[in-house]
């Protein structure tokens, strides 16, 4: 029997866990080396006939010590045959967790409990770890349902204002109200660089409880500081989250208390290469342009720049007065300086087209030979022909990529000449109005080295442009129609003699000889009844 207790007593002297047991009073009986060594501070002490339940009891107002006490009367009067319980016992150094667990036996008809506390501090902290990783995930998920119940209306407004407003300060004064309407936005206005002056200046702004706009000039290049400057000069959204930690906040807004600025959003109007303004959203929280909201915003703002280039590409159809807009350009990279240096040649815009939606440009050089290898050679063209050819010269037709001529022409403008000689570029363009002159004019000296204003003019047109018969033209016209009646315009082919035959231009569209007069013939019977009949063909043929 002796034998037995020695090995039961080893074995529980190795255990890695706390152990003492208790009699029916609560007095300590015996201890393991765990449990005297801890907390002993080098001073193992075993704590026999000490009564562990009464001890426990003085610290009254520990909600987890009342627990353990509560416990193990219960199972020392035998109304439990166990009781576990878990607790922090952290340290100045170390946060940690452990599980007691009391269990009531008999030695002799003697009340026996064991008291055994496990650390659980790794089990805890994974537990923790989750739960926090959990709430996070709840926080998420409610914030995300309300950004996408607060922005769902948001979408539609600003793109019904965007799609559905007949001018660009009808989109800029509904874009702004409905964004002042929404939290946590506090002001929104739009702006518009001004070329002359390079100055950006507020066109609308709305504002809730009387909010004021910001003081001082905005000039680009000058001082970048300003979030506007900043996303016009990048063409990025720039965002500052806490304007009390922004340095030159002050220079612009009322930062402090009371103030309703803390957190300020600029967003580029950008369709394109060209920038129409820029957005400029004040919040009331610091913080408010998450990720996510900077995502909708983003998207909003292409809305908007979409919308604007439709209508001043309208207003380029409609409109009695155009800007004439005459530039000397400078810059090897310029597509048409690019394309007469590689042909050694000078260069003669002829026009441009769509042909199934693939833009095809039109130019003469004064040069004959292998001119179409070398112009296929160059960045932006990807396919090009020799449209007709001439006793001195060659008119090239090219398929482009995105680049200078297509943003023009997408871009509400009407090229009308596009020259190079000697290396410099002679562009003349008709544009709606001042803006999208200056619009154009930023687009080009920010992309290339030197941009030289030759002249501008406003310009009343007559009664009857030739844009209004280009519109109605385009309406009359089928794509292939249209597309003969250009090619044999630019090619010459109604000259004599001719430098180009009806197979040859038959041959560029991929049709038949027969096929290509039959185009041609009936866009020239529908130009002539625009041209000789005016409003009563045009009133015929709608009825």
């Amino acid at each position: 029997m002796g034998t037995r207790n020695d090995l039961a007593a080893a074995t529980l002297e190795t255990l890695p866990v706390t152990v003492a047991v208790i009699d029916g009073d609560g007095e300590i009986l015996l201890t393991n080396r765990t449990w005297r060594e801890f907390g002993s501070n080098g001073q193992p002490d075993d704590h026999v006939g000490v009564n562990y339940v009464a001890t426990a009891a003085m610290h009254e107002d520990d909600e987890y010590a009342r627990q353990a006490v509560e416990g193990l009367e219960s199972v020392l009067a035998g109304e439990q045959e166990s009781f576990v319980m878990e607790y922090p016992c952290h340290t100045p150094t170390r946060r940690q967790w452990f599980m007691m667990r009391a269990s009531r036996f008999t030695v002799d008809d003697d009340v026996r409990v064991s008291v055994v506390h496990l650390e659980i501090t790794e089990r805890k902290l994974a537990e923790l770890a989750a739960e926090e990783s959990a709430e996070r995930m709840r926080d998420e998920h409610r914030a995300l349902e309300h950004v996408l119940e607060r922005i769902d209306g948001l979408v539609r407004d600003v793109t019904d204002a965007a799609v559905g407003a007949g001018t660009r300060e009808e989109i800029e004064r509904r874009v702004c109200t409905r964004l002042a309407e929404t939290e946590p936005y506090v002001l929104a206005w739009v702006g518009r660089v001004d070329v002359t002056n390079q100055r950006v200046s507020p066109r609308e702004w709305v504002s809730t409880d009387d909010v004021p706009l910001e003081d001082g000039d905005l000039v680009l290049g000058s001082d970048e500081s300003h979030p506007a400057l900043r996303a016009l000069e990048t063409d990025e959204p720039y965002v500052v989250q806490d304007l009390a930690s922004f340095d030159d906040a002050d220079t612009w807004w009322p930062v402090g208390a009371g103030s309703e600025f803390r957190s300020v959003a600029a967003l580029p109007l950008s369709y394109g290469d060209v920038t129409y303004g820029v957005l400029v959203l004040f919040a009331s929280d610091a913080d408010a342009f998450s990720d996510r909201e900077l995502l909708v915003l983003e998207s909003l703002a292409g809305t908007i720049a979409t919308g604007m280039n439709a209508i001043e590409s309208r207003r380029m159809l409609t409109t009695e007065s155009v800007v004439e807009l005459e530039l000397a350009i400078e810059d090897s990279s310029l597509f048409v300086t690019a394309l007469a240096e590689a042909l050694e040649a000078a260069v003669a815009y002829r026009g441009f087209a769509y042909d199934g939606g693939t833009p095809l440009a039109f130019f003469y050089v004064d040069r004959t030979g292998p001119v179409v290898d070398r112009a296929v050679e160059l960045e932006g063209v990807a396919d090009a022909s020799a449209l007709a050819a001439y006793e001195n010269g060659t008119l090239l037709e090219l398929e482009l990529a995105d680049g200078i001529v297509t943003t023009l022409v997408e871009h509400g403008s009407v090229v009308r000449r596009f020259d190079v000689t000697d290396g410099i570029a002679d562009l003349a363009l008709e544009l709606a109005n001042g803006q999208s002159a200056r619009s154009v004019y930023n687009l080009l000296e920010n992309r290339y080295d030197r941009v030289e204003l030759i002249s501008y003019r406003e310009t009343e047109q007559p009664t009857r442009t030739p844009q209004d018969l280009a519109a109605t033209l385009e309406q009359k016209l089928t794509d292939r129609q249209q597309m003969a009646l250009q090619k044999a315009y630019v090619a010459d082919y109604f000259e004599w003699p001719r430098d180009v035959s009806g197979e040859e231009l038959a041959e560029s569209m991929d049709i038949s000889r027969s096929t290509f007069h039959q185009h041609l013939r009936s866009a020239q019977r529908k130009l002539l009844e625009e041209l000789y009949e005016g409003e009563t063909a045009i009133g015929r043929q709608s009825e």
